[in-house]
């Protein structure tokens, strides 16, 4: 698997994301976090792939190739959370936790399918790790889930061309 289609994966989850109103799908990003930051134009709910994740190189094949790539990356969701919304729950911290949780079952889900996606395409495995829920993160109209993930890939084996 290369990296491009490694991404495709998240974007092809972000993608078949169907919601609840016809209006807001998932909107996918490969960008830096600040991204958010940006303006008006961004639209939400939207996932974003960090675009500076770490990796290493592991094991060699008997052609001398690298065996394995481990991608360490970081996915943020988003939504809007406007001051009126703020105060429609009974009380103004429930409506802070229930955006927060309407986003990390979004989150939920699209983690799901990449799950799915990963094991049909063969990738050896993606493994979830620490996550942080945020308010006023980037840019206070904002709700944030975040997850870091390690994916380990196996690595092309063709030969080099000449």
């Amino acid at each position: 698997m290369t990296f491009e289609q490694f991404v495709d994966v998240f974007r092809l989850s972000a993608a078949s994301y169907v919601p609840v109103s016809p209006n807001d799908p998932l909107n996918f990003h490969y960008d830096k976090v600040w991204y958010n930051n940006v303006g008006g134009s961004n639209k939400y709910p939207s996932m974003l792939f960090e675009c500076a994740p770490d990796f290493q190189l592991v094991g060699q094949q008997s052609n001398n190739r690298t065996g394995q790539q481990v991608i360490k990356g970081k996915l943020f969701f988003y939504d809007k959370f406007f001051e009126a919304e703020k105060g429609a729950a009974p009380t103004v911290d429930q409506s802070k936790y229930k955006k927060q949780s309407d986003l990390n079952e979004l989150a939920l889900k699209i983690i799901g399918d990449i799950n799915t996606r990963m094991l049909a395409a063969n990738s050896q495995q993606i493994q979830w790790g620490d996550g942080f829920f945020a308010l006023d993160v980037h840019n206070p109209k904002l709700v944030q889930v975040y997850i870091s993930f390690q994916a380990t890939l196996r690595s092309e084996c063709t030969p080099l061309e000449t």
